[in-house]
């Protein structure tokens, strides 16, 4: 019987010891600045466009200064884990098979650039991969397969090179919506003790996986509303609540969560909103008091108390993010527009978001990870 992993003190030491690399998944992950000494400023920028990956430095806080470019084939989702970037390539195709892959590149400790180690193929038919993470142990990588219908999982060497394919897990179902005619998994991430969370969007599910021997094992499963098309995940700086944002029927939804068991308890919160797409966005603030959102009409700003609802709070308008990320000192949120690099303050006491300032320009950008 496949036994959850569990929370002692070598994992935790494991954990904190790479957390200075943690604003890469801040943005995700509410919990991440309490595992270890308060966050440094934002050093470097990695942004995937549609054929490259483009690397700035950040002076001050305010200045991005392009260092590096970097051939990439759609690297739709990035994270960084010990001095390695990870990125999931949407490709439909590589090595003349059905299949997507998974980079991984060396990041200079000094510089910030980027020095390829490998690129791996994903299993066959896991096409159109969507979303990727890295286990907080840093030992494999699990890769949501949209286009596919599966998430495949990947060892990963101590000298940060990718392995071969270790498992697959196929999903199955389907929902209402023209967009629902097969399982899509669409977002993945790690929760602090290990377990893997999981949204599909074309299933209408959300899913706690157990990672074992490179496998997954199914913990729990969690039905949403027939429809909705769950999108984006993020936890609460406790790590007791899923906030969830569903693209297909323009929602935001929170569950309680039990980290300790890997069970999705309830659903507490839906708030609804009045735009529907394709994609819905999130970043929540380190400090946990704070989630941001976006389902292409501008910015919300949710206040978040410690019953864990959702405040509105006023937003930004006038622009239309496909990615949002808030830098591990909570400092700035950045979003990914079509052809530009925006940069929001956050007002330290309230949390509020100043005028967004363009700072880089470039063509159809898709993924962020910050450090």
């Amino acid at each position: 019987m496949t036994q959850p992993i569990g929370w002692d003190r070598r994992r935790f030491v494991q954990i904190a010891s790479s957390t200075w690399l943690l604003g890469a998944v801040g943005s995700r992950f509410g919990w991440a600045a309490s595992l270890a000494d308060p966050p440094r400023s934002a050093r470097f920028a990695y942004i995937g466009a549609e054929h490259e990956i483009h690397v700035y430095s950040i002076a001050g806080g305010d200045r991005f200064i392009k260092l590096q470019r970097v051939d990439s084939a759609n690297p739709v989702a990035l994270a960084i884990r010990n001095r390695n970037l990870y990125v999931a390539n949407c490709v439909t195709g590589y090595g003349s098979l059905p299949r997507g892959s998974v980079e991984a590149y060396a990041i200079d400790s000094i510089t910030g650039k980027l020095l390829l180690t490998n690129r791996a193929p994903l299993a066959l038919s896991a096409i159109s991969p969507r979303d990727l993470a890295v286990a907080p142990d840093g030992r494999c990588v699990v890769v949501a397969v949209h286009g596919g219908g599966a998430y495949n999982v990947l060892s990963i060497d101590e000298d940060g090179r990718l392995g071969r394919v270790s498992g697959i897990l196929k999903e199955t179902g389907s929902g209402p919506h023209s967009l629902q005619a097969s399982a899509h998994p669409s977002a993945v991430m790690f929760d602090r003790v290990g377990r893997v969370l999981t949204a599909d969007q074309g299933s209408d599910t959300l899913s706690v996986l157990t990672p074992c021997s490179g496998e997954l094992t199914v913990a729990d499963r969690c039905a949403v509303t027939a429809g909705s098309g769950p999108t984006s995940i993020v936890l609460d700086a406790d790590c007791r609540r899923l906030y969830v944002a569903h693209a297909l029927n323009g929602s935001l939804s929170s569950f309680e969560y039990d980290a300790r068991i890997g069970r999705i308890l309830r659903r507490e919160q839906t708030v609804w909103l009045s735009v529907v797409g394709e994609r819905a966005v999130m970043a929540i603030h380190p400090s946990g008091e704070t989630l941001y959102s976006s389902h292409g009409d501008g910015i919300r700003v949710w206040r978040i108390p410690a019953n864990g609802s959702l405040n509105a709070l006023p937003g930004v308008d006038g622009i239309r993010p496909n990615t949002l990320q808030v830098t591990s000192d909570g400092k700035c949120l950045l979003a990914l527009c079509s052809d530009a690099l925006l940069r929001m303050k956050i007002n330290a006491g309230s949390q509020l978001l100043a005028a967004p300032v363009k700072v880089a320009s470039l063509s159809k950008p898709m993924s962020i990870a910050v450090l």
